[in-house]
């Protein structure tokens, strides 16, 4: 019985696999980066909200105790030393949001990329998948009408020996 032919482009069939593989892991990398970016960022905000939730609930405390006649000029002069310091937070911890939100929306790019490679990549598998299953399909169909060619001769003969 004659051996079935190997599919001559197997090895960048394999190649073309592992490069579907490396994409897919890529994609997963990036999904994971963007995700923690997300987190960040929420991180972020939540921070710089926290802070300034903070220095209004002191502003509003001062106020009250300023109305009161608690204060005097003293905790006057520490409340805007204190009032500086607190903007100088609140405009560090807004400055930590908005580098947060670039790096999610790099990652968000990043992630886009990924997605946008791993569909090509598939997409060049996809081309010799195909091929090699009409290459597989080729082969089976000349086996059968080699088997069905020998069957006929088979036939042909026993019907001539009957025959004479």
């Amino acid at each position: 019985m004659p051996r079935t032919p190997k599919y001559p482009l197997e090895q960048l069939r394999e190649h073309r696999d592992r490069r579907v593989d490396a994409a897919t892991a890529e994609l997963g990398q990036a999904v994971r980066s963007r995700e923690a970016a997300e987190e960040a960022k929420r991180r972020a905000d939540r921070e710089r909200d926290d802070a300034e939730a903070r220095a209004a609930a002191v502003r509003s405390a001062e106020a009250d105790r300023l109305a009161s006649g608690e204060l005097r000029a003293v905790d006057l002069a520490r409340a805007e030393a204190w009032e500086h310091a607190a903007r100088g937070e609140i405009a560090a911890l807004a400055g930590a949001a908005d580098r947060a939100e670039g790096q999610r929306r790099d990652a968000d790019d990043a992630e886009v990329r990924a997605r946008g490679a791993l569909a090509q990549t598939k997409a060049e598998r996809d081309v010799v998948a195909k091929d090699e299953a009409r290459f597989v399909d080729r082969v089976r169909r000349e086996h059968e009408a080699k088997e069905e060619e020998a069957a006929e001769e088979v036939f042909a003969g026993s019907h001539a020996k009957r025959e004479r």
